[in-house]
């Protein structure tokens, strides 16, 4: 119902802006394991869409507890992968992760980084897991770019009794050995995302030349790609299990999962409940509080509940029934701060509103959009600031691909109102259907045309309003809806006009897939632009040479020819919330450790006692 209120809306706000716009006128350095840190971004002179708000932690001289359950809800079931290592990787690591020491961390941390759901990929928060340190040169001379990992010493597999596998691995030790396993095993599985992603790493030679040491040779244009996928994106398992088992048919794959991990999954309950118990032989102890040198993790175990019904989701939170739920939108807040006064609240996660897709991509292969006419005709015919008005209340960001605006990235963000927008981009996101309709008639459209969007039941109400748009410059926009498999099938193989497309983050920005022509995994082009690749090459090599901060300009610069071009466009993006129940203790909104390893439920503990004062 709220949703169908909120397309009411943008009905309104059409019919309303259709009125006014009749009324109105048209020496390569080797980088140490423990970079300097970062230059503060700057921020634009005129403040983007919408600013983060946190509140200030404060620190608790509260001693950890030791066991009790962390609950809370997804909607997520075991998913069907063709790769070899699919579904084998739960409760498993990657070589660095997000440093806990460098976000809030119960307020004793730096709060360099927030670790929200923004996947930060600033290099000088990491820190290791499976790789102790590690190091990386580059020699322009024999184009070749080097990464050399110190595999930790002593780490080890968790120890399932009750898993045939856990009983195969035996806690054992991981060793460099499973390192090289892992990561030649996913550069040459073609089923596996970063085989399609970035064919770059396909030539990457990984060995083992130490009893505790694994180098990776690449061509120098590959490196920082390489330090991205290989030591953020490599979940470390041990061979055995996968020679063993990698026969088994997802979705059952995950019995058979064995990692280094905090936590292990020992059921799963289709529709139900996924259930993580802590590993026993985990490494880690507590960086930093009152718990510094704790052997971690506190919690006993987590619970995964599955609820596909919003109403129901907020209920269980409402009651206790979970601990914890995060992408709250700012009404269902309002209410909670109205009938669950004690819940804790923090925003980090932006997305696009309730039903809407994140990025609707145009093939540009595919006539009539391998006109860029006929492409900016279609912006120009989407009022965007009426969409935002009505399913954001006017919070949202409406420039959104290929980056939305991120903590740690504020100077990447290139935004509507932001001064270095060039005046043919903001046009393009200016409602001005009569310029849509001149370009049409110089693209040889001059009664328009018809075209598909391929997409799904879900994005069905987004797409019919902007049929409701387009059909006001003779775009006849028909949805062709597909169940989620085969439409991914479809965009893979870019056999479509129009579709939706996930979104990269922002703290990959150098990694380009949203914008190159050499990644298998970008669905909106398979043609590389000149432009665009010579600079993602150039700011690659300045990511490794003099750091991101150095990066960042090159890449503004250019979205300013990438949105010109218009090849894709984003829902408008609104900050969403994290709420949880007080006797969550060392926590403040954190959902992730960054790229790489480090989940954020190993650091938190119940205070038991607190939760019984409350009633639960």
């Amino acid at each position: 119902m709220k949703r169908k209120i909120l397309w009411l809306a943008v009905c309104g706000l059409m019919a309303l802006s259709l009125v006014m716009t009749a009324c109105g006128p048209a020496t390569t350095p080797t980088t140490p394991t423990t970079p300097s840190a970062p230059a503060t971004p700057t921020t634009p002179t005129k403040p983007a869409e919408e600013a983060t708000q946190k509140e200030t932690v404060k620190p608790t001289s509260e001693a950890p507890q030791y066991g009790g359950t962390l609950r809370f809800v997804t909607t997520a079931e075991a998913t069907t992968t063709k790769s070899i290592m699919g579904g084998f990787t739960t409760g498993t690591e990657g070589l660095w992760g997000g440093d806990w020491a460098k976000g809030p961390a119960g307020g004793y941390g730096s709060n360099t980084a927030d670790w929200g759901y923004s996947f930060t990929d600033i290099w000088e928060l990491k820190t290791g897991y499976v790789a102790e340190s590690w190091k990386w040169t580059l020699d322009e001379a024999k184009d070749e770019g080097t990464i050399v990992y110190q595999i930790r010493p002593g780490m080890r597999y968790a120890l399932n009794q009750k898993s045939e596998a856990g009983r195969l691995v035996n806690g054992r030790e991981v060793t460099a050995d499973d390192v090289v396993y892992s990561m030649n095993t996913t550069i040459t599985d073609p089923d596996a995302t970063i085989f399609r992603a970035n064919p770059e790493l396909r030539v990457a030679k990984v060995s083992k030349t130490g009893p505790n040491e694994v180098t990776v040779k690449i061509p120098t244009s590959g490196l920082a790609n390489a330090i991205f996928r290989l030591t953020s994106q490599i979940n470390i398992v041990p061979p055995e299990v996968i020679t063993r088992y990698q026969s088994v048919e997802m979705p059952s794959r995950w019995k058979y999962a064995v990692g280094s991990g905090p936590y292990m999954v020992t059921d799963y309950t289709p529709g139900s409940i996924w259930t993580y118990v802590k590993n026993d032989n985990y490494w880690m102890t507590n960086p930093i509080g009152p718990g510094k040198g704790d052997k971690l993790p506190y919690l006993d175990s987590y619970q995964r509940i599955i609820i596909p019904d919003r109403s129901t989701q907020l209920a269980a939170l409402r009651t206790g029934k979970i601990d914890h739920m995060s992408a709250l939108d700012p009404d269902e807040v309002a209410q909670f701060k109205k009938t669950a006064t004690s819940l804790l609240q923090a925003e980090n996660y932006s997305t696009a509103p309730t039903g809407a897709p994140l990025t609707t991509a145009i093939n540009i292969t595919r006539p009539p959009f391998t006109d860029v006419r006929v492409r900016r005709a279609l912006f120009m015919a989407i009022d965007f600031q009426a969409i935002n008005q009505a399913t954001t209340g006017g919070r949202g960001q409406i420039i959104n691909w290929p980056f939305y605006k991120q903590n740690g990235y504020e100077a990447l963000y290139l935004g509507y109102d932001d001064p270095a927008l060039p005046a043919s981009v903001k046009e393009l996101f200016t409602y001005n259907p009569e310029k849509s309709k001149q370009l049409l008639k110089e693209a040889g459209f001059p009664n328009g045309f018809k075209t598909t969007v391929l997409t799904t039941s879900t994005n069905a109400d987004f797409y019919s309003i902007l049929n409701d748009y387009l059909a006001k410059v003779n775009i006849d926009l028909t949805l062709d809806l597909k169940e989620s498999a085969a439409k991914t099938t479809l965009t893979t193989d870019m056999n479509y006009d129009i579709t939706n497309i996930s979104l990269p983050p922002p703290s990959i920005f150098y990694v380009g897939n949203a914008i190159s022509g050499t990644s298998s995994d970008n669905p909106l082009r398979r043609t590389p632009d000149p432009l665009i690749e010579k600079t993602l090459v150039d700011m690659r090599k300045v990511v490794i040479t003099k750091g991101m901060d150095d990066a960042i300009p090159m890449m503004k610069e250019l979205l300013k020819y990438v949105l010109d071009q218009a090849f894709a466009f984003s829902s408008p993006r609104v900050m969403l919330s994290s709420m949880w129940w007080p006797w969550i203790k060392n926590y403040d909104g954190e959902l992730s450790g960054g790229y790489g390893s480090g989940v954020w439920e190993q650091f938190v503990w119940i205070d038991q006692t607190l939760k019984k004062s409350m009633g639960h």
